[in-house]
């Protein structure tokens, strides 16, 4: 197990991925794990994937066709590449005789298999973060900045060790910074949050195209910890 946990963290700086992390799956129960762990059978390990975002094309949002509104889906550029890392890894897996496969985030209404498996839940439990204020993955170094993606497998992988130490504890930036006031002390209004609306109704995502566009980002730039990248509206507006 030595030499494959080697081969997987070995795609971490050779492929999207730039850092590879390992969970327990049976920190996740049969309601997280739904209709693609039944199918799939004992989901031993989850690995997680993370791609450090450097540049703020990473972070626009797309959504393919119509019914991905209705769906609840929008990927992002960094996530659309995160995912060729994740086929590297089930390759890799499978290669040496293993079930593997890519299960989405949390529940989708309209996709199935039906799961709700939390990308976040599986870096703090690999040892990739801690679990911040603004309800993101916080790593040591890049802080919010980061895109993570998941793998399952019944291999028996060895865990990484969640951190013991939070950055966000003497910290309330992202609160002070939220400008829809859904981040407080008692955690998130994902309903506000959705909304994204500002003062006198004015909306906070910033709309590159019909179908593509950029989220409202404050909490994350508002975290002190890691490098933020420019904002995409500076970068268009310079000479």
């Amino acid at each position: 197990m030595n030499d494959l946990v080697t081969q997987i963290e070995a795609l971490a700086g050779h492929s999207t991925a730039d850092l590879i992390g390992f969970a327990p799956g049976d920190a996740f129960s049969e309601e997280e794990l739904g209709d693609l762990g039944r199918a799939f059978g004992p989901v031993r390990t989850v690995v997680v994937l993370a791609q450090r975002i450097v540049d703020p094309v990473q972070m626009v949002r797309f959504q393919e066709r119509e019914w991905h509104r209705d769906s609840g889906i929008a990927n992002s550029y960094a996530d659309a590449m995160l995912r060729d890392a994740c086929w590297r890894a089930v390759e890799v897996l499978r290669a040496a005789g293993h079930q593997a496969a890519i299960p989405r985030n949390m529940r989708y209404r309209a996709v199935e298999p039906r799961h709700s498996i939390s990308y976040k839940k599986a870096g703090v439990l690999a040892g990739l973060g801690t679990f911040g204020r603004n309800q993101l993955l916080i790593h040591p170094e890049w802080g919010p900045w980061m895109m993570l993606r998941t793998v399952i497998t019944e291999a028996a992988l060895p865990g990484g060790s969640p951190l013991a130490v939070s950055p966000c504890a003497e910290c309330g930036a992202c609160l002070e910074a939220c400008p829809t006031g859904a981040l407080t002390e008692q955690g998130i209004d994902r309903e506000v949050c959705r909304n994204r609306v500002g003062e006198k109704g004015v909306p906070l995502d910033h709309r590159l195209s019909p179908l593509g566009q950029i989220n409202c980002e404050e909490c994350l730039r508002a975290c002190p910890v890691g490098l933020a990248p420019p904002r995409l509206r500076a970068v268009e507006e310079a000479p």
